[in-house]
């Protein structure tokens, strides 16, 4: 069965590619592109800032207590008024900026380029039972959380990181705001027709562009809100505190729930913002940017992407990419927290809805399964294929934050022994630095969560997985279990030093810095059958090649591969094991449960394409049309065109990396439309060569 189209492309990307062959077009009218849309055409692709970074991801309440005197964060009273035991696991621990940024030089020593922090604005403290540690139940959205710190620790902690070289990506919500709009029947979700304020049914929707918005009133809304007389001005900006800026539908029911749910229901009771609304758009455009003008922060990781509207990215987005260029940040990362294991489902919200990134859970699934010993290797191997789904007419290379667990789910450790509840000892800690090694030699920009460098492995997700680095006063988190190190007891995690995963990231990072092409050169999986993975990663820029090659058996593993270096000899750069080159392949040698990058004297030899074979089909998986073509020789980069009659050339996707794919949504066409297609091939020396045309219809 095939999936439904994905009906629309970014629009930002969309007006790149107009504007690649605007002016243009004339040259190339009736014929295969030419002049100066043949140049444009056939540049390779670019690299988003993102997929070299190396990210350390920390809750800074967990981190380190730099300042005893904001643990409380100026409110006086228990636990249930302050938010502050550090004994609970729900509660404040006293972790602050200053702790954080205390630290900023191990973090960078680890090997790391880049930090993630939890939102850090303020919270509504507590609700029910449990405080706002986390930083997603957002109070006011302009300042700092005195739990934390001030503005000030803040503007501190990111100068801090820059001073060494390291960006800050700060975790941002868009979803919801804390818990405080009342409604009337008490939370149970509602799906009925919004109606403006003279009761006629309308569909939000339609509105995310107007000028105007249909009037609205408390009665007319699905479920009528209202706010306490001391809740009335408890948010910030002033705009936060108008319930009719939210959804006002009630809480999801995630065992029963459309999209329509999924998108306007409450997130666990949070008040859901109106997000279609032009007004609440603005506002949380305004909002974000301060703190990318103020902090000059990096880029933002965006929480409960899911669950925004449809529109929401392609609007919001470029207002905060222009603040950023505005503060003289060119290139900034966003990238959103989609929480879909399937790569079509999730390609969806970067092709349609305007999310320049995502967190790859699939990827998580497919690694932490092979890391366990649960699954072969082909699952990783198709996981790679599928980044064909993410390209756009952008033309930016498909840049993912890759990880094994998080502060949801798990961590990385226990994410790998929930699948396999038999290892332990050394069995465990190879199976878990088997793990650090698909996230560090494969794409994407690997991401850990603080504390996983210890040993850390928590029994479960959510608040079993958010450990303090400085003593703990949570008693069982004293006698967990860790991987490489003994339990912590009353101890400080800062002075456990040379745990074998410490150990190996540092060497994962090194190998990374070596070899650029493990962080941005194409991917080209040679070989991915029962235990052995090996992938192959070109830098376009330099030639290089280098092979990574991965055995989750409990063997020794034996494999010749092809490779694009050939009459070479390679050395192992990371790893052990070997690797003996020949005329066109390489043999390698891989050890049981280990990984080995494999690195060739030489370069990839520099020739002209051939002409790239160019076919049309069906997309087995989806209802997109697929266009794949066929180039023989060495690596290229393969630009997919379209032009439709009376148009100009305009670019799909472009490939770099075997099988070269580009997709076509047919629902963006009139039915039984024809359209032009050509693939245009560029090697390594900027050599080019253009297939013939292929016509198709579309909704045929």
């Amino acid at each position: 069965m095939r999936r439904p189209a994905l009906r629309f492309a970014s629009w930002g990307a969309i007006a790149v590619a107009i504007a690649l062959v605007s002016g243009a077009g004339a040259a190339s009218v009736g014929g295969p592109p030419s002049g100066a849309v043949l140049t444009a055409l056939s540049q390779p692709p670019t690299q988003s800032s993102l997929a070299s970074q190396r990210i350390y991801f920390v809750m800074p309440d967990r981190y380190a207590n730099g300042d005893p005197a904001n643990d409380t964060g100026g409110l006086s009273g228990p636990a249930g008024v302050t938010g502050f035991d550090p004994s609970s696991t729900g509660y404040y621990h006293g972790g602050d900026l200053k702790g954080l940024t205390a630290h900023l030089q191990r973090i960078k020593d680890l090997g790391f380029t880049a930090i993630w922090v939890t939102p850090v604005l303020k919270q509504d403290p507590v609700e029910n039972g449990s405080a706002a540690y986390h930083g997603y139940w957002g109070l006011d959205f302009t300042t700092v959380d005195p739990h934390l710190g001030t503005d000030q620790d803040f503007s501190s902690f990111v100068s801090s990181a820059h001073g060494l070289g390291l960006k800050v990506y700060l975790d941002v919500v868009v979803n919801h705001t804390a818990d405080v709009v009342e409604l009337t029947n008490g939370g149970t979700y509602s799906d009925a027709p919004y109606r403006d304020c003279h009761g006629r049914r309308f569909n939000p929707a339609r509105y995310v562009t107007s000028k105007r918005f249909p009037c609205l009133k408390a009665s007319t809304m699905p479920e009528v809100p209202l706010l306490l007389t001391a809740d009335r001005h408890l948010k910030k900006p002033e705009w936060l505190n108008n319930p009719l800026n939210y959804h006002d539908r009630g809480n999801i029911d995630f065992g029963s729930c459309s999209e329509q749910c999924f998108e306007q229901g409450d997130f666990f009771g949070l008040d859901d913002l109106f997000t279609e609304k032009p007004n609440v758009l603005n506002g949380l455009a305004q909002i974000y940017s301060s703190w990318v003008t103020r902090f000059h922060v990096d880029g933002f990781r965006v929480d409960t992407a899911k669950h925004v509207n449809a529109a929401f990215f392609k609007l919001w987005v470029p207002k905060i990419r222009a603040a950023a260029r505005a503060a003289g940040i060119a290139d900034f990362p966003v990238f959103g927290e989609v929480t879909l294991n399937d790569a079509v489902d999730l390609a969806a919200f970067v092709r349609d809805r305007g999310l320049p990134q995502v967190l790859d859970f699939p990827f998580q699934q497919v690694a932490t399964a092979y890391a366990s010993g649960a699954s072969g290797a082909k699952g990783l191997g198709a996981r790679l294929q599928d980044d064909d789904y993410f390209r756009t007419p952008s033309g930016i290379d498909p840049a993912f934050t890759t990880f094994l667990g998080n502060h949801d789910m798990g961590r990385g450790a226990q994410q790998i022994l929930s699948q396999a509840p038999g290892l332990s000892g050394a069995a465990l800690l190879q199976h878990v630095l088997l793990g650090y090694d698909v996230l560090y030699l494969l794409r994407g920009a690997p991401t850990l969560l603080y504390g996983d460098e210890v040993g850390m492995v928590g029994s479960g997700g959510d608040q079993a997985a958010r450990q303090d680095m400085f003593p703990t006063q949570v008693g069982d988190w004293q006698t967990q279990l860790r991987v490489g190190s003994p339990a912590i007891g009353t101890g400080s995690s800062f002075d456990v030093t040379g745990n074998p995963i410490e150990l190996q990231l540092k060497q994962l990072a090194a190998v990374r810095d070596a070899y650029p092409a493990l962080s941005t050169g194409s991917s080209i999986v040679r070989y991915a059958q029962d235990a052995v993975l090996v992938v192959s990663r070109i830098d376009f820029a330099t030639g290089h090649e280098v092979v990574t090659a991965f055995n989750n058996g409990a063997a020794s593993a034996k494999v010749t591969v092809p490779v694009a270096t050939p009459n070479s000899t390679w050395q192992i750069a990371f790893g052990s094991g070997a690797a003996t080159g020949a005329a066109s392949t390489v043999s390698l040698t891989i050890p049981p449960v280990s990984a080995l990058v494999a690195a060739p004297a030489a370069t990839v030899p520099q020739a002209a394409p051939s002409v790239p074979q160019l076919k049309e089909s069906a997309d087995p998986l989806t209802s997109y049309d697929l266009l794949a073509a066929k180039v023989a020789g060495a690596p290229v980069s393969v630009t997919f065109a379209l032009r439709r009659k009376g148009g100009g050339w305009q670019r799909l996707a472009i490939d770099d990396s075997a099988p070269y794919r580009a997709f076509v949504d047919p629902g963006r066409y009139a039915k039984h439309e024809r359209i032009d297609a050509v693939a245009v091939a560029r090697a390594l020396n900027g050599a080019v060569s253009v297939s013939r045309i292929a016509t198709f219809t579309a909704n045929g």
